[in-house]
């Protein structure tokens, strides 16, 4: 089969590769239809994440439908039509058992190669994944806009676990795709004032389409300032979907007393933050990965439009082009909020 391989870092190659196959029982064999491109795979490339350690095939936001099931499965039967979850769950586990499929204790990501473990991803004709990860998608949802439903999983579950107030104001830090997705979530959820602030004049017009009531390019004007102009008592909860040290820093600084800093973003490996402030003020800080159980809630909302995915979906081309695209992913291509590959038929 064809496939998208990161033989070594900053080197894709569209080449062929063994196909995959069904080797335990509960496992379900996936013609992939459509694959997006998460800036993890983007910032993998070069080797600056540490988990795309090459050789390995990337991508792990993705729909399919199935081509060939083991015997042992049940749910699903050859021409389903499926999105796949990234993570490769044991379902066992305690966290499995209590919904939090994201904290498995065994658990893998598909198109990550680290130092613990090496699985292939979806920048590929097939992929083979056991049942238990496999959701349906209605007929109403192209291959296309269901390859979406993991990054929007991402930014709903961050929003569920910021445990969102009714009205509170609320600050997004970053708005690519998943701050997108975590202002449309805050939307549906009930937020009050939604301030989105970006250094990217583009993704700011987005983000008030999809909902932020405020928007503050950083390079224009002061966020600090700009902030307390518009909350003068601080906001009740700041995503910071960047990740890194100076971005969570001054979230943390425009919180209000009993205010939660929610990490999204994960550029920086360590961050130092002030003790005295988080403690005198009951702040809290809280990491959220990925998503847990909100795959069939995202599917739904996706399904009755009542998330937009449309910016999105404007960039959908052979996965052939595939180095091409990854090259003007890395440019950061005005207009170019993410890119969807189709393998070739």
């Amino acid at each position: 089969m064809k496939a998208l391989v990161l033989e070594k870092y900053n080197t894709l190659v569209y080449t062929d590769v063994p196909p995959p196959k069904i080797k335990a029982p509960d496992e379900v064999l996936i013609k992939v239809k459509a694959v997006s491109v998460c800036g993890s795979d983007v910032h993998g490339l070069d080797g600056s994440t540490g988990r795309r350690i090459p050789p390995i095939i990337m991508g792990h936001e993705g729909s399919g439908v199935v081509v060939d099931v083991g015997k042992e499965v049940r749910s699903f039967k050859k021409g389903d039509r499926i999105v796949f979850n990234s993570t490769l769950f044991c379902g066992k586990c305690d966290f499995c058992l209590h919904g939090q499929i994201n904290l498995c204790d065994t658990r893998k990501v598909f198109g990550v190669s680290c130092e613990e473990y090496k699985l292939d991803g979806a920048f590929a004709e097939y992929l083979v994944v056991p049942e238990r990860i496999l959701y349906p998608i209605p007929d109403t949802l192209s291959h296309e806009e269901a390859a979406l439903v993991e990054p929007f999983s991402v930014g709903f579950h961050a929003v569920r676990v910021a445990e969102l107030g009714i009205s509170d104001t609320v600050l997004v830090i970053g708005t690519g795709t998943i701050g997108s997705f975590i202002i449309q979530s805050l939307r549906l959820k009930g937020a009050g004032t939604i301030i989105a602030t970006d250094i990217d004049a583009d993704k700011l017009q987005l983000a008030q389409q999809q909902g932020a009531d405020v928007t503050i390019n950083t390079k224009e004007e002061d966020l600090s300032t700009a902030v307390k102009r518009i909350a003068p008592g601080g906001v009740d909860i700041v995503f910071d979907v960047v990740g890194k040290a100076q971005t969570a820093r001054a979230g943390l600084q425009l919180l209000k007393k009993n205010g939660k800093l929610v990490m999204v973003g994960l550029y920086d490996q360590e961050i130092s933050f002030p003790i005295q402030r988080i403690t005198t003020w009951q702040l809290k800080v809280l990491g959220t990965y990925i998503s847990s159980d909100e795959y069939p809630a995202c599917i739904r909302f996706l399904a009755s439009r009542r998330i937009d995915v449309s910016p999105f979906t404007q960039h959908i081309v052979p996965l052939s082009q595939g180095v091409e695209w990854f090259k003007r992913l890395r440019a950061g291509e005005r207009g170019l909020y993410k890119v969807i590959f189709h393998p070739e038929e």
